[in-house]
C-alpha cells in the first residue's frame, strides 16, 4: 500500500496546487487514469486518499478512476496493438516492441457539483 498512498498524495497535490481553497466546494469528485502497466490498486488508493484527505478544504471530493489498456508498437513493422497481458514481442513480425499507453498515472477529469 505504500505505493498506493504515495499516489493518494499526489492526488492531493495537485487539488491544493491548482485549486483556492474556496474553488474545492463545487469539486464533487476528481477522475484518475491510471494504466494497467501501473499495477496500483484502486481500492488501497481510494483508501489512503481518504485518509489525506481529512481536516482539509476538500474533505467532500470522492476518487473515481478509469483504466488503460496497453497499447503497444512494434519497433520492426510499425504494428500499433493492443494486449491485455503484458507484451514483449510483435504478433505481426515477432519483432520487439515498444509501450505507447497503459504505462502512466494522470488526472482524467475534475467532476463539479
Amino acid at each position: 500500500m505504500h505505493h498506493e498512498l504515495s499516489l493518494a498524495e499526489k492526488v492531493k497535490l495537485y487539488l491544493e496546487n491548482n485549486f483556492d481553497p474556496e474553488e474545492f466546494t463545487s469539486i464533487k469528485k476528481i477522475v484518475v487514469g491510471i494504466g494497467k502497466l501501473v499495477m496500483a490498486d484502486k481500492e488501497h488508493i481510494r483508501q489512503a486518499f481518504d485518509l489525506i484527505k481529512k481536516d482539509t478544504d476538500f474533505a467532500h471530493v470522492e476518487i473515481g478512476f478509469i483504466v488503460d489498456e496497453l497499447r503497444f508498437r512494434c519497433r520492426e513493422c510499425g504494428n500499433d496493438f493492443s494486449s491485455k497481458d503484458y507484451e514483449t514481442h510483435c504478433p505481426e513480425c515477432g519483432g520487439t516492441v515498444r509501450v505507447l499507453s497503459g504505462d502512466d498515472i494522470y488526472i482524467e477529469e475534475i467532476v463539479r457539483a
